[in-house]
């Protein structure tokens, strides 16, 4: 199989200190593992990351306010879809905690093993990762493997690599950080196995954009949805 080919989506909001770093990094990769195109959605920064970054040869779209993480990466899926034609896009994160020297373990696990889905494996203990980020990713990481019957490790990394067919045929409608896991969702509706590609847990002082408390509500909210569509409402329609 040919080494696989791939675009970069990477949504924003108030990254102006570490996505020019990031994009540096892209930008410099050795020829075999660049990118077809790098795609950044703006989703309303209030600082000055979109005159940071004006100048980097990329494809820039702005939601002109604050629409919410599934907003932008849905914004990114279109442009991707329409305007391009790479097997895969890769999502990432502005904040530096996804390490481009991962790309070429993703790449290289795709092209040997075929995989249409596959998503960044961090050091999930108390040691590694934040208490709350601790706690929160192994209580979703828990809900979302019994909804999508298999195991998944990591719910909550937006490091994903996904073939452009997976996405062409999904319908996504979540605008906050719970479509992530509205993706995961639809993935186990179509039988899409999810593998899990081992990363580096990086934390540091870009931190990051959610919000614990009220995002928590959004994921439990998308997750009391899908039980009453999985469980309740087709056994109301039977009768």
């Amino acid at each position: 199989m040919s080494n696989p080919s791939y675009s970069i989506l990477i949504p924003v909001f108030n990254a102006q200190d570490s996505l020019p770093l990031l994009l540096n990094e892209l930008l410099n990769l050795d020829d075999h593992d660049k990118p077809d195109a790098i795609i950044v959605v703006d989703d309303g920064s209030t600082d000055g990351t979109v005159k940071k970054i004006c100048k980097y040869n990329i494809n820039l779209h702005k939601t002109g306010k604050n629409m919410g993480k599934g907003y932008a990466l849905r914004t990114g899926f279109d442009s991707f879809l329409k305007n391009l034609t790479s097997e895969y896009i890769l999502c990432m994160d502005a904040d530096l905690q996804h390490s481009p020297n991962s790309i070429k373990d993703f790449k290289s696990i795709a092209k040997e093993s075929g995989n249409l889905v596959e998503i960044g494996l961090r050091d999930i203990s108390i040691g590694k990762m934040p208490f709350a980020r601790f706690l929160s990713n192994k209580i979703t990481s828990y809900i979302l493997s019994v909804l999508c019957k298999q195991k998944l490790k990591d719910s909550q990394c937006g490091y994903r690599l996904i073939h452009r067919s997976v996405i062409k045929d999904m319908p996504l409608y979540e605008n906050g950080f719970q479509l992530e896991s509205e993706f995961l969702i639809r993935c186990s509706e179509k039988n899409i196995k999810i593998e899990f590609i081992p990363i580096p847990t990086v934390y540091n002082k870009h931190g990051s954009n959610i919000k614990h408390f009220y995002d928590s509500l959004k994921f439990l909210k998308l997750v009391i949805k899908e039980v009453r569509k999985k469980w309740f409402i087709p056994n109301k329609e039977k009768k």
